[in-house]
């Protein structure tokens, strides 16, 4: 009988330490998430987290923003006019590999933080608000789309795909990106082009 009491009594006491204990855990650590952040804004609908590695506030930046703040656009780094350098390295008419362009294009914001348009695309001042979409977890990258230029099926050009970068220092982007298009022998010839953008203003 007192063997039964003493049981019940241990096992009361342990849960009640075991619940203290975890409210108590649980309070301090939500009472130092709101201290750390504390004074601290992020911008664009950033949230602040503490760090779970440094213990510091920290601004986790919706898609299309970063900085410390979030303060920053992030397609901002691609706008401006660029020379453009571009070079046929594989074609199905073998005569114009190698075969290398240089013209100007320009990259302008769009709608939406996570894109944005190249105008003059292939030279062609008609080629305009083609779009761009930055990838999601590397912001320095990005994909062409094949669908917005629709209006050059027009001239039967066609972007079969095309993705490029821009380099740590903002100076210069460099891609790949493949066309599809109609020869004045009305042949179907596909073209892979290595670009190069540089000397942005």
């Amino acid at each position: 009988m007192v063997n039964k009491k003493s049981n019940r009594l241990i096992a009361a006491m342990t849960a009640l330490i075991c619940l203290v204990t975890t409210a108590w855990f649980s309070c301090n650590k939500s009472d130092g998430s709101l201290r750390g952040c504390e004074g601290v804004v992020c911008e664009n609908g950033g949230l602040c987290n503490l760090d779970t590695l440094t213990k510091k506030p920290k601004c986790v930046c919706p898609t299309g923003y970063e900085g410390v703040n979030c303060s920053t656009a992030s397609v901002g780094k691609f706008i401006g006019t660029w020379n453009m350098r571009q070079i046929i390295s594989g074609s199905d008419s073998t005569i114009h590999n190698n075969d290398t362009t240089y013209y100007q294009v320009y990259i302008k914001k769009s709608a939406t933080p996570t894109t944005f348009f190249i105008d003059n695309f292939a030279n062609n001042p008609y080629y305009n608000e083609i779009v761009c979409t930055i990838n999601n977890i590397h912001t320095t990258d990005f994909n062409i789309d094949t669908l917005s230029a629709y209006h050059m099926l027009f001239d039967n050009y066609q972007i079969t795909y095309g993705y490029g970068y821009i380099t740590p220092n903002d100076s210069a982007v460099i891609g790949t990106f493949a066309t599809r298009h109609l020869s004045h022998t009305s042949n179907w010839v596909t073209d892979t082009i290595q670009f190069v953008l540089t000397q942005r203003r």
